[in-house]
């Protein structure tokens, strides 16, 4: 599979001056050829194509000398991008493509003649090698490079390799996640996961800032230097809900055989004004893909559960169905067989058994989610030969 390996770059001052330059070229031939294919399309009616915008180039490094600076195969590259963006646009899962702006983040991607030797990389057209902070080990065979700059003025590393998969030693374990605004998640094993709510422990002081900075003239030094510490601030917070995420996923699926999830409707969630902050500040998505990728790695298998499936309604013990449930109840009484649930955990539950029925194999399910303190000893019971599915 494929792997990105991301490090930190510490270039010079100098090496600073020339990895704008080249990221600024690239972000100048994307808007250029936009620029081109919009005014075509809007004037001829004509459409993308890729094999005809590539020709540009030349044209483009004629009228415009300074892009005979950047490297050749890195302005190649920036039409795929842009072919990509085209195409996710007609195929209706994005938006007309955007003109790429200098204050937000910009790539450069170097898919030959780089070298990477310890801790620095050479890149073409560079003559001295730039410093990383190599963290571990690159595994797998390296694909391409590409360097990240970010709004607060860092550049990073990340390396693509062609990995091997590194199975874990299977178990039998199952489990399901139900995700949560008030709790992050609710595991079917009964363990709640605090939802740490990055965003909102700063955001008294996020507002500060962006109100000292909304009285600055635009432009001035002043300006720019609060700018920065915006942008840092963001970064962090960035980087603890990545670390959350990362740690707690590698986790899950290293604890687990199968993990069992609800194909969520993020993109409808963050439509409600009331909750879309902080559905974005939890990362619904974002946790998922982590979870695809390192099922992926790991040899595990990921389930998605369908998202109208009402796992939060239905009584785990005897399958009632309480259509009157309000999303401010908590807990609940089943008014058929009288068991009292906690929300998320019954949806859990649910969860559990509906992914149970995708899974095929031979391998037998150990017991998760069972001996609830507020189950009867029949009740436990039920719950136990529901659950127990083979795998």
């Amino acid at each position: 599979m494929l792997y990105v390996y991301r490090f930190r770059l510490y270039p010079s001052k100098e090496q600073v001056r020339f990895l704008n330059r080249q990221i600024g070229c690239c972000r100048f031939t994307y808007n250029k050829l936009l620029e081109i294919a919009k005014r075509n399309y809007q004037e001829n009616g004509e459409k993308w194509d890729y094999y005809k915008y590539k020709k540009l180039l030349p044209k483009l490094k004629k009228e415009f000398p300074f892009l005979k600076e950047a490297n050749s195969q890195s302005l190649q590259e920036v039409v795929r991008w842009l072919d990509r963006a085209f195409r996710s646009f007609f195929k209706g899962f994005a938006k007309f493509p955007k003109f790429k702006s200098k204050k937000r983040t910009n790539s450069l991607l170097i898919p030959q003649n780089f070298h990477i030797e310890g801790s620095k990389v050479k890149i073409p057209k560079l003559r001295t090698p730039i410093r990383f902070k190599k963290h571990r080990e690159i595994k797998g065979k390296i694909k391409s490079i590409s360097i990240t700059k970010l709004p607060s003025g860092k550049f990073y590393l990340n390396v693509l390799v062609e990995r091997e998969v590194e199975s874990l030693p299977e178990t039998d374990r199952v489990v399901a996640i139900d995700l949560g605004l008030t709790h992050f998640c609710t595991l079917s094993t009964g363990e709640k996961i605090e939802n740490p709510k990055h965003l909102l422990k700063v955001e008294k002081r996020l507002k500060k800032l962006q109100r000292k900075l909304s009285r600055k003239v635009k432009g001035s030094n002043k300006y720019l230097k609060l700018q920065r510490r915006v942008a840092k601030l963001h970064e962090k917070i960035v980087n603890q809900r990545n670390d959350f995420l990362h740690k707690l996923s590698k986790r899950i699926i290293g604890d687990s055989q199968a993990v069992i999830v609800e194909s969520l409707n993020v993109k409808g969630l963050m439509q409600n004004g009331k909750l879309s902050k902080h559905v974005a500040d939890a990362s619904w998505r974002k946790f998922i893909s982590y979870l695809e990728y390192k099922a992926e790695l790991y040899g595990r298998k990921l389930i998605k559960v369908n998202p109208f499936f009402p796992s939060s309604k239905l009584c785990s013990i005897c399958g009632y169905k309480n259509k009157n449930l309000k999303l401010s109840i908590r807990k609940w009484k089943c008014p058929n067989c009288g068991a009292e649930h906690d929300r998320d955990y019954n949806a859990a539950l649910n969860l559990l058994k509906e992914g149970l029925k995708q899974i095929k194999g031979s391998l037998t399910l150990r017991a998760v989610g069972l001996g609830r303190p507020e189950l009867t000893p029949v009740e436990s019971s039920k719950l136990k030969e529901a659950g127990s599915f083979p795998l």
